[in-house]
């Protein structure tokens, strides 16, 4: 049985115009797969990001990420910003740091951090492996 988590969290997409653009968000946890995060964008944007979710909580508390994922607070403690590297360039994302640790709170609640690896069906992924 997997438990899910999920939250609606409006993002803002930094771009060169003044404003920017506000993204409804949905970020999802399932316990099947309980070191991932994914942040779905909708069928307007058409991209399902996964992040792990350590690197999320970690970019929290301070700066994280290598390659392609970058995440940090911004200076006020009210926002986090996550930039999302991919063939067509950057996407600097403004994210709300309450609404997202509550999210990863409740992550927390349905596989503790922690014991994520006893969640996998390591005797499957043998199988699936020996099998492709």
């Amino acid at each position: 049985m997997s438990d899910m988590v999920a939250a609606q969290l409006r993002m803002r997409l930094i771009t060169g115009e003044a404003q920017g653009r506000d993204l409804d968000v949905e970020c999802r946890y399932e316990s099947g797969d309980p070191f991932a995060v994914h942040l779905d964008f909708g069928a307007d944007e058409g991209a399902v990001w996964v992040l792990a979710r350590d690197l999320l909580a970690a970019g929290l508390r301070g700066p994280v990420g290598d390659g392609d994922i970058h995440i940090e607070p911004s200076g006020t403690g009210e926002h986090v910003f996550i930039a999302l590297g991919g063939e067509d360039g950057v996407a600097l994302l403004n994210a709300p740091m309450r609404p997202l640790a509550r999210f990863l709170r409740d992550t927390g609640r349905a596989v503790p951090v922690g014991s994520e690896s006893d969640r996998i069906d390591w005797d499957r992924c043998i199988r699936d492996l020996l099998s492709a």
